[in-house]
């Protein structure tokens, strides 16, 4: 009886123990789990935050005033403007497009945030711009937008004293980091530096550096994971250097190379531009003419093609033009598809300063066309027979009209 007593209370203790057992494990696996999800939620924000952030950065621009003329916070406004389009854009000459140079004095409707900061003493302009706006007005330039993600690039940078040469790492105290970056994100191209720790120094030396070794490069720069990778040689009276595009195909491709001359900070903003002018023509997105804002304009009393290319002339030579395509010519009237940079009133305005056009107003006619419902049927004398569909009105696209009456 004893015995049999023990037995059965070692047999009870034995199964809470291994539920007591089951439970912690499901209890560990439970929290490893909860654990997981946190570090991934939170690599996640991360990631997402600095998209985020280098998003805003590319809509956002500081400027040094220097004094407090209106004139001077117009010029910068422009100026800061040129600078987030080419950035934008990706494209180092955008400021150039004729729309583009159209849309400077009116650059106030393009700004959402202003305020005044302070660059090394000297007073300045931070701007933020509206992004669905530059969106706009890139697409009516008929120039790329290059978006977010965008490729980080790791530099190694060698500086050349003469004397010796050294590495400049991202702990240097150095103002070639701050160069270098201030370029970079000039340009929204994100820069990396290697921090040069033990690893840093094992895996690559400056002989493999200079002579632009593949091997030790690669292996060095993987611990960074960057979608290229420079090699910058930095002189007394410019530099050179060595661009592999894609981190994974080092010593596969051929590396883009290039040199600039001039002081660090000159030479750097020559590299930075062709380096992002290299990306851009590979990443950003053609983005053409936007049609859906078009407008559609009728201009009639045309008598011969001499009053066409005169009207056509006026009409692209107009500020609030971006756009102006020819859809056809009937009877003297010609239709175009005209994007405006600004409201119908400007164009309106800017129209009747040319006193050999007047502006027709004029509602917009149906066009009759049959619907597209199923067959109709109703019963004569007991016959069942189909019945027509009803036509509709359907309203067409109202056209602003004007009248040629050179």
């Amino acid at each position: 009886m004893v015995h049999g007593w023990y037995n059965t209370q070692f047999r009870c203790l034995a199964i809470a123990d291994n539920r007591a057992s089951l439970y912690d494990q499901r209890l560990k696996i439970e929290l490893s789990g909860k654990y997981m999800l946190r570090i991934f939620i939170f690599v996640l924000a991360l990631v997402l935050g600095q998209t985020s952030a280098m998003a805003t950065s590319l809509f956002s621009a500081e400027v040094v005033l220097d004094d407090s003329d209106a004139a001077t916070e117009q010029a910068a406004k422009e100026a800061a403007f040129v600078d987030v389009l080419i950035r934008a854009s990706g494209q180092s000459e955008v400021g150039n497009n004729p729309v583009i140079q159209k849309t400077l004095p009116t650059v106030n409707q393009y700004i959402t945030q202003l305020g005044y900061g302070d660059v090394d003493g000297q007073r300045s302009l931070v701007l933020g711009f509206d992004d669905r706006k530059i969106r706009t007005l890139l697409t009516q330039s008929q120039a790329t937008y290059w978006g977010t993600p965008r490729p980080e690039i790791l530099f190694w940078l060698v500086e050349d004293n003469a004397s010796q040469r050294n590495v400049v790492w991202e702990q240097s105290v150095s103002p070639l980091i701050n160069e270098l970056k201030a370029e970079g994100e000039r340009r929204g191209l994100p820069v990396l530096m290697p921090v040069g720790d033990f690893d840093d120094v094992v895996a690559v030396s400056i002989p493999d550096l200079w002579g632009g070794f593949a091997g030790p490069i690669a292996q060095a720069s993987a611990r960074y994971n960057p979608a290229g990778v420079a090699v910058v040689k930095v002189r007394n009276n410019g530099i050179s250097w060595q661009l592999f595009p894609n981190a994974a195909s080092i010593g596969k491709d051929a590396p883009v190379e290039g040199r600039a001359s001039g002081v660090p900070e000159q030479a750097f903003a020559t590299m930075i531009d062709e380096m992002a002018d290299f990306y851009s023509a590979r990443l950003a997105v053609n983005l053409g003419v936007a049609d859906s804002d078009a407008k559609v304009l009728e201009v009639s009393g045309l008598d011969d093609a001499e009053d066409f290319f005169v009207i056509e002339r006026t009409l692209k030579g107009l500020n609030s033009v971006a756009s102006l395509r020819l859809e056809s010519i009937i009877e003297g009237t010609a239709t175009f598809r005209v994007s405006l940079l600004a409201s119908e009133d400007i164009f309106h305005n800017e129209m009747m300063v040319d006193r050999r056009l007047r502006r027709v107003e004029a509602l917009p006619e149906p066009v009759i066309e049959e619907t597209t419902s199923p067959l109709v049927t109703e019963s004569v004398d007991g016959v069942i027979v189909p019945v027509e569909p009803t036509p509709v009105a359907e309203p067409v696209e109202a056209a602003i009209q004007y009248e040629w009456i050179g």
